[in-house]
């Protein structure tokens, strides 16, 4: 009991300490703007633009679920889209959004013999997601008419080449064998013998899903439809504040603004898409009072979903409580 309280007290005060650096860095970056412009930038959302955007980000929701599906067909759909909305609440509530991916494979897999294949499902369904979300901010990087740092380019094409040989690597027998290697490298250490059985089944699972390529690109189909979805909110809430850019350019910042949430460094990646924001926006020659606002109203759009997750979440317990 004592080291159960000991490891809530410890996750309590990471939490806590997490929350303050968002903080931080939304200060930091309200310290560098007039706070003034800020506040007023907040008057110009229309409840238009606000209701708009709530839809566009309710319709992205069964679509999420949809994708699950295609890795986990034996689960009932409304099974997996319960899961998916618990698991926004907790991309808001623990540090970095990967926690609320987490939840979801946790709690699928509990107590189901294939545990590692549906803990891959989870982790496929991401990295589809993630190469959707490049593969989108690539052609909008190549049809924006404004120039985009070289740099940049080269570092989210990169990262997508990556995710895609990860997504299929293990197709290569070579790379297959290479990985349960790995595993039995790991089996040398006696701290981590014990997870090398899973970690072995879990590669074997990786590699069926790989053998999928109609059930991966129906995913990936699905995917590119929620980033869409993604990129008409962000624009549609951005034009309330009279913000008007190219679909083009809303690609590329999707997807540094959905990269930089990843870091589990802050609750619900608040701060980091307000500094990835107002450095993209800013770069476009938008203030970056206009930015910071706009980056702060989609995060309570996304408050919303975490609330609902919430409520499913509790509602998911109270069988447990009686």
């Amino acid at each position: 009991m004592s080291r159960l309280l000991h490891a809530i007290r410890s996750h309590g005060a990471r939490s806590v300490l997490k929350l303050l650096l968002g903080v931080v860095l939304i200060a930091l970056l309200l310290m560098r703007l007039d706070l003034h412009a800020v506040l007023e930038a907040f008057h110009r959302f229309s409840a238009g633009s606000i209701l708009v955007t709530f839809a566009l980000f309710v319709a992205s929701w069964p679509i999420a679920a949809a994708r699950w599906k295609l890795f986990a067909p034996r689960f009932p759909f409304r099974r997996l889209f319960e899961l998916t909305m618990i698991g926004q609440f907790y991309s808001i509530v623990l540090p970095g959004q990967i926690a609320g991916e987490a939840v979801k494979a946790y709690r699928l897999a509990k107590g189901n013999a294939d545990a590692e294949r549906l803990a891959a499902s989870v982790a496929m369904d991401r990295i589809v997601g993630m190469i959707a979300l490049l593969l989108i901010a690539g052609i909008g990087m190549a049809l924006t008419p404004h120039a985009v740092p070289g740099g940049l380019r080269a570092l989210l094409l990169s990262i997508c080449a990556a995710l895609i040989i990860g997504l299929f690597g293990f197709r290569i027998p070579m790379l297959h064998a290479a990985a349960l290697r790995l595993t039995d490298m790991i089996a040398a250490l006696p701290q981590l013998r014990r997870f090398v059985p899973a970690l072995q089944r879990l590669v074997h699972a990786w590699r069926d899903f790989a053998h999928m390529p109609a059930r991966v690109f129906a995913s990936l189909a699905l995917a590119c439809v929620f980033q869409l979805l993604a990129l008409g909110t962000y624009a549609t809430m951005a034009s309330g504040l009279g913000v008007e850019l190219p679909a083009a350019d809303w690609a590329w910042i999707v997807a540094v603004a959905s990269l930089a949430v990843l870091l589990p460094v802050s609750i619900g990646g608040l701060g980091l898409r307000e500094g990835a924001l107002v450095g993209c926006l800013s770069y476009l020659g938008v203030p970056g009072e206009l930015a910071i606002a706009l980056s702060l109203g989609l995060f309570a759009v996304m408050l919303s979903g975490a609330v609902v997750g919430g409520l499913v979440e509790m509602m998911a317990h109270v069988p447990d409580a009686q």
